[in-house]
Parts: structure tokens; C-alpha cells; sequence
């Protein structure tokens, strides 16, 4: 990171560490005001963040250093921005409504998705889909289905399998008619471990059809597929930025009136405000120099992402993978140590159960978790006597982490002064759906180009499956292995 300008976000933060958010709106009546920025379908206000101008610029400084202009130009143009495994990061492509020279092979895998989606919607012959994938081939559509069920065709149920525990994939046919059911294999490489495990499985017990979602079709076929129900992407679509290609044939499919294509509007919206939009406007910009600003100069390790809808309580999960395997590196691009996280820890829930469990946490423990409060706007579903109700709710907490309640006994003291921001989409709609989830992808590019780390690899995830590959052998034949005296005792008493 370069030294001087993170010098100069670090000196705000020792100023702004001995100021209360209460004493930063009585020195600014417009402060509200100015820390909230929009986007399309998307408005967020900052101003409960112990942060101002005068920081935000610093950070704006900070990333010119880091060349944050030619980083974002450079993604946009298709160029190799995941440097260590020399790709372009194009997964923003997936959702150019119309591509320059019109036919492409990214169109033409779209329309192979829609007209293969109403062909098994419109038979009549399937009661169910087995969606098989893991990691980024199983969380994106996973939060979009259920984000979108007022979406959803009535009679066509879905049902997800991602964990290697025999459980989760025998939950998944259960009940289930074989002769009525399509599955969905999902893997970019096809040679992951727990997708193909589950596969056979699933393939075992006899469906209808086996369709399948793959950057490496020849394997797909070798296994078994019929080659026109095998749907590409490419190798330049990294796993959690893939839910926009046919990653997500099982959306396209159980999504009617063409949801999935109004999903990708949005997401092409918030592309061009990220793309086209300064820095200072820059609404995923302005968020990562929040995370950044939380992170590196104020040193909060973690932080809560509450949804207060339902419909998006697989939005934190979502967001772990999104952000954690992105970011969560320690050395910058070059191969330099950084010298502090370029990643807090992501965790939270829907709100309001989780006021129920961890924000006593958030109000009275020791460490200051600065909160993620993200609220629909728009119409709700079921009684309309609730919408109120999420809303005081949310505003409520969002006011008490930063006003607190003193005088009263130790016990019963709410210290206060504790940062949140306010998100709201306009409706849980397709498109403003769209526009979330690509807010996130870009938000987590650009604190990737604030702290120099490259967001599209991620090798942390590779040792461990190396070593259970090594270890698989002896749990299965009881082959011995020479490894450290603790795991010798579990595999002799796991064998």
C-alpha cells in the first residue's frame, strides 16, 4: 500500500477518534445529506459512519495512488486484471443487454438458457429441479431463488445440494419423483470433488434429464451429458462473480415472466454507474472506502450485514464467499506482504430474529462491529400492517448503536457511538436485485484496488483439498500415511 496517502487516512482517523457521531451531526446540519449517495435501484447513507468529507478525500486520494481509474478501465476493457493466473475478469459482460456487433457467444448461450428454461417449464413433464454445485456454483442462485419467490413458477419446486455430507444431497431427492426430475450439474472445471460425488449419486437414482453448467464442456460430455444439454461459460468468470451465466440455468428456468433477463438489466445499470461514475460519486466506491476506513485505519475486524427482508436473509452468506474469498489475502498483487487486512470478516443475518440472538453483541460487548443495515423500500409480501413495523425496527437499532442510553446502572448502559450504514434497494424486484449484487462485486473490486490485493484468485481455498485427497485414501482403504501424530490418531480412529 502506498505509504503517504494511507499516512494521511490514518491521520483523519486519529482526528475523527476523538469525535462522537452525535458531536459530528451537531457540527454539520447537512451531514446526512452529504454522506448519502444513490445508484441505480440503490441509496445508502454513510452519515452514522465516523467518517467526513475531509476523510472520504483523503481516500479518494488513497486510491488515485493506487491507480483505482486505470484498474476499473482496465477491467472494462476486457485486459488481465487477475494477474496471477493471467485472465481478464469479464463476468460484467454477462449482462450487456445488447453487445456491441450484436450476436455473440454470450448471447447465444442466453438464448440457449431461455429457450431450453421453456422447454422444460413448459412441458409438463418436470415437478422438480436438483440444482448440484458448491461454493460460487451453488450460493448465487441459491440467494436469487429465494430472493425472487414472488417470482417463481408455482409448480416447478427447486432443491439445492452442495455439501459432501450424504445428508444434504438424500434430503435433496426426498419425496422427489426421478422420472419427473431434472438435474443440474454445476462445476466450472468439472472435477470438483463434492459435485461430482453428489452427481452420481443423484445420476444413480434415475432423472429425467441431466443438464449442466461448465467452462470445460468436453468433460461434461465425457461424464455423460448430451452435448446440447451441456451450457458453457468461460474461464474469464470466476465462481463468485458467476451467477449471470449458466451457472444460473436453474433461475432462468423456475424464474417466470423473464425475471432472470431483468436481473441482468439491473446488474448492466449498476455497471455503468460504477464504470462512468468518479470516484467521489461512485456509490460501490464510496462503500469500499467505508469498509477500508472501518478496516485499516479504525481497526474493526469484522462487520454484520443485516438485511431486514426475509427474502434476503442468504444474503450474508452470499457475501462471505463474495467478499472473504476475494479479499482475504495477505500478500498485494506483486507478491508484497500487506501490511494490514484487506478484508474484515463478514457475518450477520436477517433482521428481525437477529435482534434476537447477537445484537446484544453489537449494543454492549467490548469491540465496536460497525452494521449493514439493507432495507426494501418497496412493496412488501404477506400483511401489509408489517412494513411499518421492519422499518421502525431497522431505523430503531440503527439510532440506539449510535445515541446509546447512559445514566442508569453499568448494566443497563448502552454506550453508543457505534457506526452503521443504511442501504435500501427501491423493491425487491429482478432489476433491483440485479443492481445489489453487482453494488457488492464492485465494491469488492474496488477495496481490492485500495489495499493492492487481486480479487479473482483464490489459491487459500487449494491446500486443504490437496490434503484431503492425500488423506482419502487411508479413511477408505486404511492405506497408511506419514503425517503429524494428531491426524495419524483421527484417521486410525475415523477409519
Amino acid at each position: 500500500m502506498n505509504a503517504t496517502p494511507f499516512a494521511a487516512v490514518a491521520a483523519h482517523a486519529q482526528r475523527l477518534k476523538q469525535k462522537t457521531l452525535l458531536e459530528l451531526f451537531a457540527a454539520d446540519a447537512n451531514r446526512a445529506e452529504a454522506l448519502t449517495f444513490e445508484a441505480p435501484h440503490l441509496i445508502a447513507d454513510f452519515s452514522k459512519q465516523r467518517i467526513d468529507a475531509e476523510a472520504l478525500a483523503s481516500i479518494g486520494a488513497l486510491a488515485e495512488a493506487m491507480q483505482f481509474d486505470d484498474w476499473r478501465a482496465r477491467m472494462f476493457a476486457g485486459e488481465i486484471v487477475n494477474t496471477t493466473e493471467g485472465r481478464a475478469a469479464k463476468h460484467w459482460a454477462l449482462r450487456i443487454q445488447d453487445p456491441p456487433g450484436g450476436d455473440n457467444e454470450i448471447t447465444a448461450v442466453l438464448d440457449r438458457m431461455h429457450n431450453f428454461g421453456h422447454e422444460i417449464a413448459e412441458s409438463g413433464d418436470f415437478d422438480a429441479i436438483i440444482h448440484l454445485g458448491i461454493g460460487g456454483s451453488d450460493l448465487g442462485p441459491r440467494v436469487v431463488l429465494d430472493a425472487l419467490k414472488a417470482h417463481r413458477r408455482p409448480n416447478l419446486q427447486v432443491r439445492f445440494a452442495a455439501n459432501v455430507d450424504g445428508a444434504d444431497v438424500a434430503d435433496a431427492i426426498e419425496g422427489l419423483d426421478p422420472k419427473r426430475t431434472l438435474l443440474i450439474v454445476v462445476s466450472k472445471t468439472f472435477t470438483t470433488q463434492e459435485t461430482l460425488a453428489n452427481a452420481a449419486f443423484v445420476r444413480a437414482w434415475g432423472p429425467a434429464r441431466i443438464a449442466a453448467a461448465t467452462a470445460t464442456p468436453d468433460k461434461a460430455v465425457e461424464w455423460g451429458m448430451a452435448e446440447e444439454d451441456v451450457f458453457p461459460f468461460w474461464d474469464w468468470v470466476g465462481g463468485r462473480y458467476s451467477l449471470w451465466s449458466s451457472v444460473s440455468l436453474v433461475c432462468e428456468i423456475a424464474l417466470a415472466h423473464g425475471a432472470f433477463f431483468k436481473m441482468l438489466e439491473g446488474a448492466e445499470a449498476m455497471d455503468e454507474h460504477f464504470r462512468d461514475t468518479p470516484f467521489a460519486q461512485n456509490l460501490p466506491a464510496i462503500s469500499a472506502a467505508v469498509q477500508m476506513w472501518n478496516r485499516e485505519a479504525l481497526g474493526h475486524g469484522s462487520y454484520a450485514v443485516i438485511p431486514y427482508s426475509e427474502r434476503l436473509r442468504l444474503l450474508p452468506a452470499y457475501l462471505q464467499q463474495l467478499e472473504m474469498e476475494s479479499n482475504g489475502k495477505r500478500v498485494t498483487r506483486d507478491g508484497q506482504a500487506i501490511e494490514r487486512s484487506a478484508c474484515a470478516v463478514t457475518w450477520g443475518a436477517a433482521g428481525t430474529n437477529a435482534q434476537h440472538s447477537f445484537f446484544q453483541l453489537l449494543h454492549q460487548g467490548v469491540e465496536e462491529i460497525p452494521v449493514e443495515f439493507i432495507i426494501n423500500a418497496g412493496a412488501h409480501e404477506g400483511p401489509q400492517s408489517h412494513r411499518a413495523k421492519v422499518f421502525a425496527n431497522a431505523l430503531a437499532q440503527a439510532r440506539a448503536l449510535m445515541v446509546g442510553k447512559q445514566g442508569v446502572e453499568p448494566h443497563r448502559t448502552f454506550p453508543g457511538n457505534r457506526a452503521s450504514t443504511l442501504m435500501a434497494i427501491d423493491a425487491l424486484s429482478p432489476e433491483a436485485l440485479g443492481a445489489l449484487l453487482a453494488f457488492y462485486e464492485h465494491r469488492t473490486f474496488a477495496q481490492a484496488v485500495l489495499a493492492g490485493v487481486n480479487p479473482f484468485d483464490q489459491f487459500g481455498v487449494e491446500l486443504g483439498k490437496e490434503m484431503a485427497n492425500q488423506l482419502l485414501p487411508a479413511l477408505e482403504g486404511g492405506q497408511k500415511l506419514d503425517t503429524d501424530p494428531s491426524t495419524a490418531a483421527w484417521l486410525k480412529r475415523l477409519g
